[in-house]
């Protein structure tokens, strides 16, 4: 009698229990917060979110140009689901911007991991604001992929080594030997003092190109040039005159760097207003933009050169829908009415990588299966050959470039390779033509 009555009040006491989970698990789902996920089960969102970070305005705006277009590309691509598993997920991506900051990049980061849910993560254009989202994906162990940024500004520059690499980032681009192995090949093309000034900015870029081991020197002097660095200048400087002054004094005939847009355009501008007129300008970061040149008074963008990476001639096509880089470029500049630039394929590009990944785990919800499949990658994109089994340091792949220069013609810019030596797969159209 008495062991009845206790077998009926443990079944009304677990009635009760279940009845109180419910009730909790429904005010849960009914305030729109997150469900507890259990140790050991299975998340089963039919929703598949991708979190992506750009620098849509601040001096790095230029380049996120694109990311309407891209941004409406990959959209369009996933509307119709990806499969996973034997399974159709939908896709929703979360795009935010850093305003190039530094901060608010990494407030995005958590925000878009512990609010929002990810399960991937992007972000690119500059350690500025890679560098602080990769930070907080290795610490809260989320799949995260980058571009646009030197990869040693980014790998080296975010306190990783080869003996403690990145454990949850996968970052392709090319580094500082994609300059320093690349620009001499159009320095060569003309016969000057073999002075090279250089413009390094007091930012992670700047500290990576100026690294004496690691950094451009070392591809200089080996190709039989001679730096002439006057020092690091702050991110915003509006008087180069100490810089330019140092370059005439020391006769300097080619200038290479990595500076902002604006800044470029106040050293660029100074420098014709003070008499220094070098043969060639090889400049990274700041010439990527189809509207940097432009914006240079009196035409003095006529004849710039830069590393490129990616063009309207390039062999390479897109894993999601076959794409070439020539059909990208006249669909991008039909839809935009502006000359393409070269991050907006690369930002492409992380989505492709995305959906590879997606594509080889059972479970996309699983983040260790996306970390480990992109480890895997070896693939044809927008971007060229992205390989992750074989990168310079884990997590890292690499592309090539090669050398362009912008030209007016008729009113018109536009730029066409001039050097090709670290990847003759891409047509060269003309020599180099020099400054003065």
């Amino acid at each position: 009698m008495i062991r009845s009555s206790i077998t009926s009040l443990m079944r009304a006491s677990k009635k009760q229990k279940a009845s109180t989970a419910a009730v909790a698990v429904l005010a849960l789902a009914l305030s729109g917060a997150a469900l507890p996920n259990p140790a050991g089960a299975a998340y089963t969102s039919s929703v598949i979110k991708i979190g992506y970070i750009s620098p849509k305005t601040g001096p790095y705006a230029g380049f996120a140009e694109g990311d309407p277009f891209m941004l409406r590309a990959v959209r369009a691509y996933f509307a119709k689901g990806v499969m996973s598993g034997g399974k159709k997920y939908s896709v929703q991506i979360l795009d935010r911007d850093s305003g190039s900051d530094p901060a608010k990049a990494g407030q995005l980061a958590d925000e878009l991991i512990n609010k929002d849910k990810v399960d991937i993560l992007m972000a690119t254009s500059t350690p500025e604001t890679v560098n602080p989202v990769i930070a907080k994906c290795e610490a809260d162990a989320v799949p995260c992929i980058t571009t646009v940024a030197p990869w040693q500004a980014v790998f080296f520059g975010g306190g990783f080594t080869p003996a403690k690499p990145m454990q949850w980032t996968h970052h392709f681009f090319f580094g500082v030997e994609g300059f320093g192995l690349t620009d001499p090949g159009a320095w060569n093309q003309v016969t000057t003092d073999k002075k090279v000034g250089v413009l390094w900015p007091n930012d992670s870029d700047g500290g990576a190109f100026r690294d004496p081991v690691n950094g451009y020197t070392p591809f200089a002097k080996k190709a039989g040039y001679t730096i002439v660095d006057p020092g690091a200048y702050e991110d915003g400087t509006k008087d180069f005159t100490s810089i330019i002054t140092k370059f005439k004094q020391e006769g300097v005939e080619i200038i290479a760097g990595v500076p902002t847009p604006p800044d470029f355009i106040t050293f660029w501008t100074q420098a014709a207003q003070q008499g220094f007129k070098p043969k060639i300008v090889t400049m990274g970061k700041a010439l990527f933009f189809p509207a940097t040149v432009p914006a240079i008074p009196n035409n003095l963008g006529n004849g710039l050169s830069f590393a490129a990476s990616w063009g309207a001639t390039f062999p390479y096509k897109s894993s999601l829908d076959g794409t070439t880089a020539a059909q990208w470029a006249t669909k991008y500049e039909q839809g935009t009415k502006l000359l393409y630039g070269q991050a907006t394929p690369n930002n492409y590009t992380l989505f492709e990588l995305a959906n590879a990944a997606i594509e080889k785990v059972t479970n996309p919800h699983d983040k260790s299966a996306i970390n480990k499949a992109l480890n895997t990658v070896n693939m044809m994109t927008l971007s060229g050959q992205i390989d992750f089994t074989h990168g310079p340091v884990p997590g890292i792949a690499t592309i090539p470039t090669v050398v362009g220069q912008w030209q007016l013609t008729g009113g018109k810019w536009s730029w066409s390779v001039v050097d090709n030596t670290q990847d003759p797969a891409v047509p060269v159209a003309h020599k180099i033509t020099p400054l003065n």
